[in-house]
């Protein structure tokens, strides 16, 4: 080959271009479909604690998920998507974190450090040992039923009373009967014989001398006896023979309503009647004086509601009315005046009304606005004010529904809700609803509270029994340290 020129022409390799066909499959980049039918994947994902190494809580934003790492590729195609879903090993919320291990992130110091932050957020309200929620809501059960044959069967009655000797009394047909509740002995007060003088249908105990108590009658007779003694010390006889209504006491006065619309005051020293108070146009149901003694408050059929100035100053015949009138759209039966606030009054109204309105003698505006008005639907037969805890106590009979179709005469039909028959109590000033307890099984005709404060006497006609229930609790007293003054320098 010697002897040949350099530059022989020699024939160059063809560049090789790229052609569809001269890409083989190793070179693609197409994913390969890899098929899970034969694979468990809970066995997979979820490995036992011999087969794993252990698992390592994740750490991350609180605000950014982290996710947990598995160990097979559960997302890769639609088809082991959907199987992943079925078997639960995957889900569509990203930004949601959840443990594999629900018993891990229990133990784990993130769940409890949430746990007790949680707890630092939540607000636990203390029930006072005064409250009716401690008392009342914890057996919620009357602690004393007595049978009241021949109770009146008048919704405005006051067929029972409660004296300061702790002795309950009550009238049932012509008979007044009561008894000692410490002693548990049962006496027969009186027996009304005259056909002139009714039946009893209101007793009040005196709060001046609890030996004492008035009986009011059907036809307007007012009977002062002496349950000490079993006699009759007076009686008063009402001028048109009227109805006597509610009766109330205030040191050895008494003001009794009548069905003729006036107040008349009888005086336990005095034979006659002291003075009357003739504002009222319907029967008067409810008499009440407050507390202090300076205000009386009166009520009657039509739902007008007066307020009296009585002190002591002056004499009853120069009673002023205290602001305007109070309108409730029903009769009126229940007033309970507020022991530690004695400016505050509420009354409640029965069927069609079913209202609590409390009121203030000591509002800028006038007496008739209301400091607050509860809508209750339902006819409030008493109230009660606790004198230890700040609720207000109501006794109710029949309920409805202010929407459902009314009768020929456009008034509510009765439906039973859960106030209806019961003892319900509320807050104040918020006036939310405590609790509230069937007491019988037909309305509660009148309550009374015990000389302690802390229990309620109700009566039912057409059940013809009473109950006493244990509502509040009197505050304990503090106890005296064992190194005082007065317990040193004591004589023995």
């Amino acid at each position: 080959m010697e002897g040949l020129p350099t530059n022989l022409c020699v024939t160059p390799r063809r560049k090789r271009t790229w052609t569809p066909s001269s890409v083989t499959n190793a070179y693609t980049n197409k994913r390969r479909r890899v098929s899970l039918a034969a694979v468990d994947l809970k066995a997979e994902a979820i490995a036992g604690p011999s087969s794993a190494p252990a698992r390592v809580q994740p750490s991350g934003d609180r605000f950014i998920s982290s996710r947990p790492e598995i160990q097979a590729p559960l997302n890769i195609t639609p088809r082991t998507r959907r199987i992943a879903n079925v078997f639960g090993l995957i889900d569509e919320r990203v930004l949601r974190f959840t443990d594999i291990t629900p018993s891990v992130a229990d133990s784990s110091d993130y769940s409890s450090l949430r746990t007790n932050f949680a707890q630092l957020l939540t607000k636990t309200s203390k029930v006072a040992s005064t409250s009716c929620v401690a008392n009342l809501g914890a057996r919620k059960q009357f602690v004393l039923a007595l049978d009241g044959p021949g109770v009146p069967p008048d919704p405005f009655a006051y067929p029972l009373t409660w004296s300061h000797r702790n002795q309950i009394a009550v009238a049932c047909g012509k008979d007044v009967y009561y008894q000692d509740l410490d002693s548990r002995v049962i006496k027969h007060l009186c027996k009304v014989t005259k056909t002139s003088q009714g039946r009893p249908t209101s007793v009040q105990w005196s709060t001046e001398s609890p030996s004492e108590i008035a009986v009011g009658t059907t036809l307007g007779s007012i009977q002062l006896f002496d349950a000490g003694v079993g006699d009759s010390i007076r009686e008063w006889r009402e001028e048109n023979w009227s109805a006597v209504g509610g009766m109330d006491w205030r040191g050895a006065v008494l003001a009794a309503g009548a069905d003729g619309g006036t107040v008349e005051f009888y005086d336990a020293r005095d034979p006659l009647i002291v003075t009357r108070l003739e504002q009222h146009r319907s029967k008067v149901h409810g008499v009440k004086f407050s507390p202090d003694g300076n205000h009386l408050a009166t009520s009657d059929q039509n739902g007008v509601v007066y307020i009296w100035d009585v002190r002591m100053s002056r004499p009853l015949g120069d009673c002023k009315r205290v602001g305007g009138r109070i309108k409730h759209g029903a009769p009126v039966k229940a007033l309970a005046w507020c022991p530690w606030q004695p400016d505050l009054l509420a009354t409640g109204s029965t069927y069609p009304d079913g209202k609590i309105r409390v009121f203030s003698t000591k509002a800028t505006s006038p007496i008739a606005a209301p400091v607050h008005a509860l809508a209750l639907h339902t006819a409030v037969t008493s109230l009660q004010w606790s004198p230890h805890a700040k609720e207000l106590l109501s006794t109710h009979g029949t309920s409805w529904d202010p929407r459902a179709p009314r009768t020929a005469l456009g008034r509510p039909v009765a439906l039973p809700t859960p106030l209806t028959n019961s003892i319900t109590v509320h807050a104040w000033p918020s006036a939310r609803r405590l609790l509230s307890v069937t007491a019988h099984a037909g309305a509660v005709g009148h309550s009374c509270l015990s000389p302690d404060g802390t229990s309620v006497f109700t009566i039912c006609p057409a059940e013809e029994a009473m109950k006493m229930w244990k509502v509040w609790s009197a505050p304990e007293l503090p106890a005296r340290a064992s190194g005082s003054f007065s317990g040193r320098f004591a004589i023995r």
